[in-house]
């Protein structure tokens, strides 16, 4: 380990010592636990989910209502392991009606909770708060993926991912210190100009990060840019793409681009990371010590192969419990034979996952239409707003969609113009439409972003 990487090493053990987070000791027994044999690690899972369905009914008060309602005892499970499977869903419109009372009454507890927002894939953006246990263990995960790809604790590692547009001094300064202690940088996913994209592969070219990280269609987007670069060679150790369904022909591209493997990881910010792919990439490995996952059917277990909506429980976050917590996605389990990794979780298939489309500008921009939700203060995740779509019809027009929840405060209509202005261009006209729903795929998704110029498939000469 290098003299910088010692001193970044030294500055996350004291930020562990002053903040009382546990982000090194959970990443040490993720990478224990990780090697358990299959019962072992199921007695774990099991473990963790009994103390925080405890927790819930003493300290809950939806789940303590709920629990009643339906007849359930956390010592249920003890003699009937499936007395679990009685709880109800939780869903999106769920959490909304009782966001109050979803939360723990435990002062001490209460005093760590932040608020987070989602970034709506689903169409309906989500708030919900998050302990500390939960955020150490988020990370950590993150950090154990990143190790299956091939990095190790202290090498340098890149992002394509997104940045708040609307992030306070103090918040940069913070992200800037966690980039340093963690040996990483990062480029804005949400506008992917060629320049910033030039400076990015510049800066990859003189620095050497091991890994990259980004979202799957800002991976294809800077390796298509990449490709077009007469004298430009980048090569990682390994690609993590997270946050959208990853084609196989994204995957190819990407990966003959940068000369190393491309890992499906699947994860959500309400959960965290939900499963990766390992290094032999034969399924995605589920995180099951944080995470519960289900795969349901018309109600039932799916079988192998078998897609169904995903249903999980963080075992994790007690400040704000989410238990049988339905996604929004689906995905497939595999045929249960063990990883030759040697890791013995249960494996997704595949995931279906939600549907993302790349927004391109008149100045040749791209940017990852997902920035409209995100962020601690999005601006999508209002009271007033039910649920939204982003349609993009041509090059000059944005239309977006809102479903009211009463009426919407004009200052946020503004807002919202003003920031997709800033994202795509200001010249741009953003035209606004109230229907009273907004319909499904015939899959039952909901296409939250779409655009009307952007279809084409990727090349067979990977333009």
């Amino acid at each position: 380990m290098t003299t910088n990487n010692i001193l970044r090493h030294g500055v996350l053990l004291l930020h562990t010592a002053v903040t009382g987070r546990h982000i090194l000791s959970c990443l040490n027994e993720l990478n224990r636990t990780q090697w358990f044999a299959n019962e072992e690690l199921m007695d774990l899972q099991r473990y963790k989910l009994k103390h925080l369905l405890d927790y819930a009914y003493q300290f809950v008060p939806y789940y303590q209502r709920t629990f009643e309602r339906v007849g359930f005892h956390p010592n249920d499970i003890d003699q009937d392991p499936m007395a679990f499977y009685k709880l109800p869903i939780l869903t999106k419109s769920l959490i909304r009606e009782n966001f109050s009372e979803l939360q723990t009454t435990e002062p001490k507890l209460r005093k760590q909770l932040s608020k987070v927002t989602t970034s709506g894939s689903s169409g309906q953006p989500l708030v919900f708060l998050q302990d500390n246990a939960f955020r150490d263990n988020v990370t950590a995960d993150i950090q154990r993926h990143l190790g299956w790809a091939g990095w190790k604790m202290g090498q340098l590692h890149a992002y394509l991912w997104g940045s708040n547009f609307e992030e306070t001094a103090t918040h940069a300064l913070r992200t800037r210190l966690i980039d340093w202690e963690w040996n990483r940088f990062l480029t804005n996913a949400y506008a992917l100009t060629e320049e910033k994209m030039a400076a990015f592969a510049e800066q990859v070219q003189r620095q050497h990060p091991r890994i990259l990280f980004g979202y799957a269609s800002s991976l294809l987007w800077f390796a298509q840019f990449a490709r077009k670069q007469p004298n430009l060679t980048i090569k990682f150790d390994g690609v993590i793409s997270s946050a959208e369904v990853l084609p196989e022909a994204a995957r190819l591209v990407i990966e003959e681009t940068f000369n190393c493997k491309v890992f499906n990881r699947y994860g959500t910010k309400e959960l965290g990371g939900i499963a990766c792919e390992c290094e032999v990439q034969n399924g995605l490995h589920v995180s099951a010590e944080n995470n519960l996952v289900e795969i349901l059917k018309n109600g039932n277990t799916s079988g192998p192969g078998e897609a169904g909506s995903v249903i999980v429980t963080n075992l994790n976050n007690w400040g704000m419990p989410f238990i049988r917590y339905s996604i929004g996605d689906e995905a497939t389990w595999d045929d249960g034979n063990e990883c030759i990794c040697g890791r013995s979780s249960p494996r997704l298939k595949s995931v279906e996952g939600r549907i993302v489309e790349k927004f391109i500008t008149r100045d040749g921009r791209a940017s990852w239409a997902g920035f409209a939700g995100e962020g601690y203060s999005s601006l999508l995740a209002q009271p007033s707003i039910k649920q939204f779509q982003i349609i993009q019809e041509s090059l000059d027009t944005i239309t977006i969609r809102l479903v009211k929840e009463g009426e919407i405060p004009p200052s946020i209509l503004q807002r919202l113009a003003a920031t997709f202005q800033e994202a795509f261009g200001e010249d741009i006209s953003v035209e606004f439409e109230f229907p009273d729903h907004i319909s499904v795929l015939p899959s039952g998704k909901h296409q939250y972003a779409i655009s009307n110029i952007n279809h084409s498939t990727i090349p067979d000469q990977y333009s």
